[in-house]
């Protein structure tokens, strides 16, 4: 449903030219009958209609409102506090004049189109459906008087955004170990070599590196360019790969857990002393996430720069979009470097994941490389019929406890029944893909179902 343009709008309703074309008809059977009745009853629908207009028009007056976004960004499946307030004391509020409402046209990432009762304040929350930045729409102040004869509608856009972040959840210290995030996991095991790498005292000269420490002979002997690396222990620094490639038919439901996954290592990685870097299918740096900084103590400035660190990837995450060219993947300018330990990729399953990307190339010396390949559970919803606008209750007196009590209970419990069944249907597979441990399975899937099921086959 295409919402109404910025403007002012004033106009009879259905009801209101009904009585007006009954008040002309009775107006003329009265003259031409001389049936005084008539008359009186096309004297009462004038007046009616006198009485609607003066309404209305005394309604109007102050009728301006103003929007605030309170949580500019919140997780996905949480909700945002907005504020909405009229700026002047308008009789509408204090006057039984006509009735009104706020409409706001809001997409179907934020709940869709939705009508508040219109009062002096109106405080609510919306929910976050989607990852990514979502415009709130425009908002329109609704009133009719209180016969129903006209309709007045006043339409603001201020522009207004809120972005939704992909969701951190806790890594449980199996899934760590499995992955090798702790550092008694994996971590101490000898680095392999990296793609086209000699020995252990040269590997692929990278962006950045000292010219000075160029390998000369390793370099004519491989034709290309290489670099000396004197200690080729497995340092403490670590890449994520997100597969941005368009696949196929694109399903938000899948780049949403791949994003989230991908926030949920950075996480953890960070919080075990990782130096993170997450890389889109073209190399492309999408974000990069130091050691937490965080000591306990009486000092909270190394928990706000660690938090101030966290708002900005998920920012960065909350902007990926998935629609890479196949031709444009591959090694970027910004790849892993030899010094990379641990290394985990995260993409789509149509079949073949990861296909046409050369995994290897951002994993450099990691001596840990697991890949998660994923494939939708839900089904894609068509746009069907345009649904009615929905009732948003207020709260009261500043309280955003108990705003916006639409239920999505239903939705919820669907849902939820459709990943328990998938999950009973079947669990996640491990596989390999040239050096790379393969994980493949389903959005139902959690990240620690994913990693400790390919934790225990290994053991087996």
């Amino acid at each position: 449903m295409t919402p109404p343009s910025p403007g002012t709008v004033l106009r009879p309703t259905a009801r209101g030219i009904v009585v007006f074309v009954l008040a002309l008809l009775c107006w003329i059977v009265a003259d031409l009958t001389r049936v005084l009745p008539a008359r009186y009853l096309a004297a009462g629908l004038l007046l009616a209609l006198l009485i609607g207009a003066i309404g209305i028009g005394l309604a109007s007056i102050g009728l301006r409102a103003r929007r605030q976004v309170i949580d500019d960004a919140v997780p996905v499946g949480s909700v945002a506090r907005i504020q909405l307030e009229l700026l002047d004391a308008s009789p509408l509020t204090t006057l039984p004049l006509a009735r009104g409402a706020v409409r706001e046209h809001l997409p179907e990432a934020l709940g869709g189109q939705g009508d508040l009762p219109l009062s002096r304040r109106m405080p609510h929350v919306l929910r976050v459906r989607r990852r990514g930045g979502h415009r709130l729409g425009p908002y329109s102040l609704i009133v009719r008087d209180v016969f129903g004869l006209f309709h007045l509608r006043r339409t603001v856009d201020d522009g207004l955004h809120l972005t939704g972040l992909p969701v951190v959840a806790e890594l449980a210290p199996a899934s760590e170990r499995a992955t090798g995030i702790t550092r008694n996991g994996p971590l101490g095991a000898t680095a392999v070599p990296g793609v086209g790498e000699i020995g252990p005292i040269a590997r692929p000269y990278a962006a950045g590196d000292d010219i000075r420490r160029i390998h000369w002979r390793a370099s004519a002997r491989t034709g290309q360019l290489m670099t000396r690396e004197d200690e080729p222990t497995a340092g403490h620094s670590a890449v994520i790969v997100l597969d941005t490639t368009r696949r196929g038919e694109a399903s938000d439901e899948v780049e949403d857990r791949l994003v989230s996954h991908a926030a949920t290592v950075l996480e953890s990685l960070g919080l075990n002393g990782w130096d993170v870097r997450i890389l889109d299918a073209g190399g492309e740096e999408i974000t990069r996430s130091g050691r937490r900084r965080g000591i306990p103590g009486p000092s909270p400035l190394g928990s706000e720069a660690d938090a101030v660190e966290q708002r900005a990837s998920l920012l960065a995450l909350a902007g990926v979009d998935f629609d890479d060219e196949e031709a444009a993947t591959g090694i970027g300018v910004d790849h892993a470097a030899g010094h990379t330990a641990l290394a985990i990729a995260l993409g789509l399953d149509h079949g073949e994941p990861f296909a046409g990307l050369e995994l290897d190339r951002f994993a450099g010396r990691a001596a840990h490389r697991t890949a998660i390949a994923l494939r939708p559970v839900l089904e894609d919803e068509g746009p069907g019929r345009p649904r009615r606008a929905r009732r948003i209750d207020p709260a009261g007196s500043g309280d955003f406890s108990h705003a916006h009590r639409e239920s999505f209970g239903h939705t919820d419990e669907t849902h939820a029944a459709q990943f328990a069944a998938a999950r009973e249907a079947a669990g996640p597979t491990r596989t390999r893909l040239g050096s790379w441990t393969l994980v493949r399975g389903t959005t139902a899937d959690t990240l620690d179902e994913l990693l400790t099921a390919a934790d225990a086959e290994e053991v087996s």
